[in-house]
């Protein structure tokens, strides 16, 4: 069966949607497809469950510490009653996802879609032929060299769990195995994070890291770093993982073993080379209006497109748009400029937005550092919160902030006001000049210089 429309949207997340929305809206022919549920990773296997889980976790850890202060009685955390939680977000989006497209008019395809040729895709039994083709397909668990690579747990298994066992081990120092250790280790759960590299969350300014693996090993959490695993083996009872640092080999066990080395584009079904689409390691290559190499009709975008950019949301949503732009009215743009910030959401959170210290160091731009730990400060003194940092690299003749780093429970608000402080050229004096609204987060920003 042969079917034409004017755009073709492989993928249902941020960018794929904002695509096939505006392209309908403004009176093309569109389609969707997706081989997973309706709705993208970020709200059913991503951002939003973690974010939900990780309230949770965080109030928790507030109510121990502040115990005997106005609040009385024990308090704990449940692994079932916090999925069921989750689950009231996550189950609505792929039924939502799809009555919205049907609103729209745009034709639905559910199964994986690959390249015949640059303007036709095979879907099942469909042969679908469009004059644009947008892929956005997302990202997924990168590849690992070494055996007994398969018995690994990705993080979509990990949010599905029941139960949780009692001994975990986490591959990889990223984002990913941070947020899910610290849950479960405030579970009770034994928990240890296996890294190759000297430094984890190695996109994140190092001093910053250095202070969360201390909170995290407060917790109770084994963090092993220079160290690389190099094959699992499953057992009778749980798994043995043997690891190599400094030439010295080890071994540690435990009940299972989960992925957290980093995602990769999810673009290896596609049969890109039937179309001749050019990609690297990093993705499918892209010119700033997301056009793709050689094909101009052919469209990547999200955390499947090779842009620069970090695969985040915030990116995701900012190439769709610009994609989309350039799609319907031929609208070009510079390669993006506007700082993304980055969160962990552990607690106490870690937040950066601009150039970490070591990046200034690289690339030798002159600048002047103004860190401090922040922990007297009364929004911290108030719930007893311990180890808030603060850490803001600035040009030492204009004062403009370079990058801004911050660890603690405000740590996301406080980044999306250096976030747009660097988008703006504002200076450490422009902030230190503004009347905050006060006791808040923001009101200490003057006393961060």
């Amino acid at each position: 069966m042969n079917t034409t429309y004017d755009v073709i949207v492989i993928g249902t997340g941020v960018a794929g949607s904002t695509v096939a929305t505006k392209a309908q809206k403004a009176g093309l022919e569109v389609a969707i497809v997706d081989e997973r549920q309706y709705g993208g990773t970020c709200p059913q296997r991503g951002c939003d469950p973690k974010k939900v889980m990780a309230g949770i976790s965080k109030i928790f850890d507030d109510a121990k510490r502040v115990k005997g202060l106005g609040l009385d009685g024990d308090v704990t955390l449940n692994w079932r009653d916090l999925q069921a939680f989750k689950k009231k977000f996550t189950e609505p989006v792929p039924e939502g996802t799809e009555e919205k497209f049907n609103s729209l008019g745009i034709r639905r395809y559910h199964g994986t879609a690959s390249f015949l040729d640059p303007h036709t895709l095979k879907i099942g039994g469909h042969n679908v032929t469009a004059k644009y083709i947008v892929i956005a397909t997302g990202a997924k668990p990168a590849d690992l060299p070494f055996e007994g690579f398969e018995h690994l747990v990705t993080s979509d298994q990990f949010l599905e769990m029941e139960e949780l066992p009692d001994r975990l081990l986490f591959v990889g120092g990223g984002y990913i195995s941070f947020e899910f250790a610290q849950l479960a280790a405030r579970l009770g759960k034994d928990v240890i994070i296996v890294h190759r590299g000297r430094n984890v969350l190695e996109n994140h300014d190092f001093e910053m890291t250095n202070k969360l693996i201390e909170h995290t090993k407060d917790l109770g959490v084994e963090i092993h770093t220079n160290t690389e695993v190099t094959k699992v083996t499953k057992l009778d009872s749980g798994y043995k993982i043997d690891a190599k640092k400094f030439n010295h080999e080890h071994t540690l066990k435990a009940d299972m073993v989960f992925h957290g080395a980093g995602r990769a584009p999810n673009i290896d079904h596609l049969e890109l080379a039937n179309a001749g689409i050019e990609f690297s390691k990093q993705g499918i290559k892209v010119n700033e209006n997301q056009q793709s190499k050689p094909h101009q009709h052919i469209y990547a975008a999200g955390d499947c497109a090779d842009t620069g950019l970090p695969p985040l949301t915030p990116s995701a949503g900012e190439e769709g748009t610009r994609l989309v732009r350039h799609l319907l009215d031929g609208e070009t743009k510079v390669p993006v400029q506007k700082p993304v910030p980055s969160i962990v959401f552990t607690y106490p959170a870690l937040a950066s937005v601009g150039l970490s210290q070591q990046e200034v160091r690289e690339k030798n731009i002159p600048y002047e550092s103004e860190s401090k730990t922040i922990t007297k400060f009364f929004t911290y003194q108030r719930t007893k919160e311990p180890g808030a940092y603060v850490k803001i690299l600035l040009n030492p003749s204009t004062g403009e902030i370079l990058g801004a780093h911050f660890l603690s429970s405000e740590a996301e608000h406080l980044v999306n006001i250096f976030t747009l402080a660097i988008q703006k050229g504002l200076t450490k004096h422009d902030l230190k000049s503004v009347l905050w609204g006060y006791p808040t987060a923001e009101s200490d920003i003057p006393s961060f210089f």
